[in-house]
Order: structure tokens, then C-alpha cells, then sequence
């Protein structure tokens, strides 16, 4: 019998990121750094990694398992090697951050791949607002430049990549209805101008039952809001919104888990963006078993850039994005980009 393994080479595949890679490897997307700290004479960044690459796997608390030049089991146990330790990830992030500020990398924008249509690089341009943040910090010739990383654990984006200082900015995110509110959401943090708005609404089963008419229909209903695509909008609806009136809300970390639990019956709605609701049902093949309560939408909802107070250059990296913007929209650069985008997503739902 051959004997198992630990750790190993694994080899760049198609669609395959950093995070992606430590989910299937590690079950845990929080050990992409692990893996980006191990391969960094190979990785010139953690968004540029190559197809056809290979890169070493660590050992970490017995995975990977079975890959080829891992360690035979036996002998990791013998030398009881430590796992990476989550503050160890942070102080080398922080270590690279500042790596980059010598080098001349002045803006180091984050977002994620789950986010459809909007922040994914397997879509054109990677996303609608991707290509708007690109284009607004070209548009503007203060900020110098810039570089994107992708990191899907969203949960990780504000705090403590962006807290810590590890990037400048992370998008999109919306702004909370802060008025007198002392949330850190609303004393932490900058946020930019919208760079887009669009109607959240419920989504539910079809034959359910279930309808959203009135506020009352919200009392005791069981609410499934992605984390990341719940704050606030528009007309105060937003997570918290939803809480006040008296629905059961769930927050999970993707917005595949939400319709997963909408088909199951462990969940009444999901409240999401129309266009990402339609999208990830279409690639999970859910588009007949739900339908869109769109006679009555939640709340319009703005997407943001938005940048940590601790970060000296918070205001003015959003002073410069909201620049970069302002000159998109009078050269009509920004519709031609929306036009572009909007055909795109509408051909393929």
C-alpha cells in the first residue's frame, strides 16, 4: 500500500485562484497566503498566478493528502512541524504591503470573485465594476498605480486586510444608512461615491406561497442575505432593515448557499440584487424552482469603494477614485462601459 502524504506540488488549472485552490486543498480559503507565502519566488502577486504554473503545497494540519512530492506522513509526525498561525499570515501580508509601497505599487485594490456579474475574472474585463475602478483610477493621473487582489473569503475584505492595512481600498461594498449610528461600519471606514444602483429584491420559491405586498409580510419570515451583499441602502432597507421589522435573518458567506437553503425550505426568500440573484441561479441551474418579487422591490442599493480611516490616505485615494469617476461620467466614457456591460449580463440570462 502507498504510502500517504502530506503537502506536494500542485499544478495552475483553469479558473483555478489562490483561494479556490486552498478551499479544494484545505478546505479553508483563509490559507491562500500560506500557499502565496510559500510560492512567492514564483508568484509575482496573489492575483497572477499562471495556468501551468506549479507550486509547492505546504503541510498544514495533515492537507493536502496524496499529492505527488508530499511528505510521507510518518515523517511529518516525527518532525511536528507547526501550521501556519493566522497572526504569522498577517504580520507577512503587512511585511509584503509595505514591500510594495518601496516599489512603487501606490493603490492595492481587493475584491473577490463571488460577486457576479459585477467582481469576477472569468467575465469581460473581470466585471462591470471592476472595469468601472480600473478605469476611474486611470482616468485620474494622482494616484499612480494601482493593482488588483482577489480574495473570495469576503468576510476577511474590511477586517483585517483593509483594517490592517494589508490593501488601500476593497470594493464593492454599500454604504451604511449610518445617520447618528456608531456602528464601526460608520466611523471605520470611507466610502466613495455609488459607482452603480440597482433594486434588491426577495427572491422565493415558486408554489411557496410566499409574497412580499406589504412591510407586515416580512414579520417572522426567514431571510436569507449573503454576508457581503446585506448592507445597507437606498431607503435604510438593508440587513438591519430587515431585522427591525421582524424577519429572521441568515447570513451566510455566499449567495449559493442562500438559494440552497431557499430550495430546501430552510430558508422563506433571499434578499439579494436582482442581476446576482439571476446570475448565480442560472449557473445552479435553479432559474425554474424560483421567482423574483419584483412588484415591490427592497430598497435601491449604491455600490462603494471604501478605504479604512487608520489608512493615512483614505480620503484622499477617495478623493482621487471619486475624480476619476466624475471625469468618466462628463466624457461619457461611464455610460459607453454600463452599455457595454448591462448588454453582456441581459444576453446572458
Amino acid at each position: 500500500m502507498a504510502q500517504e502524504t502530506c503537502g506536494g506540488l500542485y499544478t495552475v488549472q483553469r479558473g483555478d485562484s489562490l483561494s479556490l485552490i486552498a478551499d479544494r486543498l484545505y478546505k479553508d480559503v483563509g490559507q491562500w497566503s500560506a500557499i502565496y507565502r510559500t510560492n512567492m519566488e514564483i508568484i509575482a502577486s496573489p492575483d497572477a498566478i499562471r495556468v501551468g504554473q506549479t507550486y509547492r503545497m505546504p503541510c498544514i494540519n495533515g492537507l493536502p493528502a496524496g499529492l505527488e512530492g508530499g511528505t510521507p506522513v510518518l515523517r511529518t509526525a516525527m518532525s511536528d512541524p507547526q501550521p501556519v498561525r493566522s497572526a504569522e499570515e498577517v504580520q507577512a501580508q503587512r511585511q509584503r504591503s509595505a514591500d510594495e509601497s518601496r516599489k512603487g505599487v501606490d493603490v492595492r485594490l481587493l475584491a473577490g470573485d463571488d460577486f457576479k456579474p459585477f467582481t469576477n475574472r472569468l467575465q469581460m474585463s473581470s466585471g462591470m465594476i471592476t472595469d468601472i475602478v480600473n478605469r476611474a483610477f486611470v482616468a485620474n493621473d494622482d494616484t499612480g498605480a494601482h493593482r488588483f487582489y482577489w480574495v473570495n473569503d469576503r468576510s476577511v475584505h474590511l477586517d483585517p486586510m483593509l483594517s490592517e492595512g494589508m490593501v488601500d481600498l476593497t470594493f464593492p461594498w454599500r454604504k451604511p444608512d449610518c445617520g447618528d449610528a456608531t456602528s464601526a461600519l460608520c466611523t471605520d471606514y470611507v466610502y466613495s461615491e455609488p459607482m452603480f444602483e440597482m433594486l434588491v429584491v426577495l427572491f422565493t420559491a415558486k408554489g411557496a406561497g410566499v409574497t412580499y405586498q406589504q412591510e407586515a409580510n416580512l414579520e417572522g419570515l426567514r431571510v436569507c442575505a449573503p454576508l457581503g451583499h446585506a448592507g445597507a441602502s437606498r431607503q435604510g432597507q438593508s440587513a438591519g432593515y430587515l431585522a427591525r421589522v421582524g424577519a429572521r435573518l441568515q447570513q451566510p458567506a455566499s449567495a449559493e448557499n442562500c438559494f440552497m437553503r431557499l430550495v430546501s425550505g430552510s430558508a422563506d426568500a433571499v434578499a439579494m440584487n436582482e442581476f446576482t440573484g439571476r446570475v448565480v441561479l442560472k449557473d445552479m441551474g435553479l432559474g425554474d424552482a424560483v421567482e423574483l418579487q419584483l412588484s415591490r422591490p427592497l430598497a435601491i442599493e449604491g455600490l462603494h469603494v471604501v478605504a479604512h480611516r487608520s489608512n493615512p490616505r483614505a480620503e484622499a485615494l477617495i478623493a482621487a477614485f471619486n475624480d476619476g469617476l466624475a471625469t468618466m461620467r462628463d466624457s461619457g466614457e461611464y455610460l459607453t462601459v454600463i452599455d457595454k456591460h448591462m448588454s453582456s449580463i441581459w444576453a446572458g440570462l
